[in-house]
């Protein structure tokens, strides 16, 4: 993640969905934030819309969700660098969900040395990964394979899930390619598949055909609820959201 970004549309997508799956499953108790921010760049490309109104004419997902819109246009007149992610929290805590934020208080750029990504995971209090929606928000999605600070590796992503509880959710974010003739395994079925590989447990997806995320829990039951939240949520937003039951 970072901070040029904050408070775009696609943060209106995320923290929406975040915010529903914890209104449908009460056994949630609440939402675990687990930051890879990476150093400001104002010089990259694509994303950052903040225009909400457009926003609602595209039928963007999270668009009917007028008190967090409210909470994300504050982002705007803040300089990139000064914005704070931590800020959503207070959001979170209005609708009655606690929010724990990993290394909340002096959380450091990310980077991709072995030794800092090795210890940043291997750092994590359990108690943070019990009974929660567990959000890991790399700036560009899972591993390529010249994987750098902006991706989150798959060995992270099986330590979260092997200490993880079972009613727990981890849910995990993840950019679209940008490139114009698009690897199948690069598009959501494709790294479902390879997650699968790695972990052993096949996740479910929800896309926006801009970024999508990725839930990994080890309760069937848990999984039953959060597709039926899906699919409620696809109801809201037709015309954006994508699942893995959609054939096109």
């Amino acid at each position: 993640m970072n901070k040029r970004y904050l408070g775009d549309v696609r943060d209106l997508f995320k923290y929406d969905l975040i915010q529903r799956i914890l209104e449908g499953i009460k056994s949630l108790q609440g939402f675990t934030f687990i930051p890879m921010l990476t150093e400001y760049d104002p010089e990259s490309r694509g994303g950052n819309e903040r225009d909400f109104n457009k926003a609602k004419e595209d039928g963007r997902p999270g668009t009917k969700n007028e008190k967090l819109i409210e909470s994300l246009k504050s982002y705007k007149d803040i300089e990139g660098d000064k914005r704070n992610f931590t800020e959503i929290k207070k959001h979170f805590q209005s609708c009655g969900f606690e929010v724990l934020i990993y290394k909340e208080r002096g959380n450091k750029y990310f980077t991709n040395n072995k030794r800092m990504r090795d210890e940043y995971f291997e750092n994590i209090p359990r108690g943070l990964l019990h009974k929660s929606l567990v959000l890991v928000d790399p700036d560009i999605g899972l591993q390529i394979e010249n994987s750098i600070e902006k991706h989150l590796l798959y060995s992270e992503v099986k330590y979260l899930y092997d200490h993880m509880d079972e009613d727990s959710l981890l849910m995990i974010y993840q950019h679209f390619p940008q490139a114009r003739r698009i690897h199948k395994k690069y598009l959501p079925a494709g790294r479902s598949k390879e997650l699968e590989k790695e972990i052993g447990d096949l996740p479910l997806y929800i896309s926006d055909k801009e970024i999508f995320f990725l839930f990994l829990t080890k309760s069937g039951g848990l999984k039953r609820q959060l597709e039926r939240i899906a699919d409620r949520y696809k109801r809201d937003y037709p015309n954006r959201i994508r699942l893995p039951s959609d054939k096109s």
